[in-house]
């Protein structure tokens, strides 16, 4: 699975979290991180960004991927707003509520969802799973 990190702020947040995210020891072993310029359309404007594109070996190590990305964020002086890319389907992170993981990783892993966007303030909170009659 591929996940492609965009930063707000360009590539001194883009090389700063590639670091991080290299040192996470979570993350060895299930995660190939690396930079890379930022495709830009033909005729748009604008600075050169890099982003980090992270492979993930398995779906268990998207949870510490997108825990140790809000620990970095939550560490800058100024947090940046990122976006994080999946298959298509972007998320922008502006807060970083404790809900947020798990948001995210439902939204992702559900078949055919919308694009998400955690606006300012706080993610909505989350529903509790559904219980049927028999206790699934």
């Amino acid at each position: 699975m591929e996940i492609t990190i965009t930063c707000g702020e360009g590539s001194a947040d883009a090389s700063s979290l590639h670091r991080w995210l290299m040192a996470e020891r979570t993350l060895r072993g299930h995660a190939v991180v690396s930079v890379r310029p930022a495709v830009q359309e033909q005729g748009q404007m604008g600075g050169a960004l890099d982003v980090v594109n992270v492979v993930l070996s398995n779906g268990i190590a998207l949870g510490s991927l997108i825990t140790a990305v809000l620990t970095w964020r939550s560490s800058r002086p100024r947090p940046p707003r990122l976006t994080l890319e999946r298959d298509g389907s972007l998320v922008t992170l502006y807060d970083g509520s404790p809900e947020l993981v798990e948001r995210i990783l439902r939204e992702w892993n559900a078949a055919g969802g919308p694009d998400a966007t955690t606006d300012p303030p706080a993610a909505a909170p989350l529903d509790p799973p559904a219980v049927n009659a028999d206790g699934e």
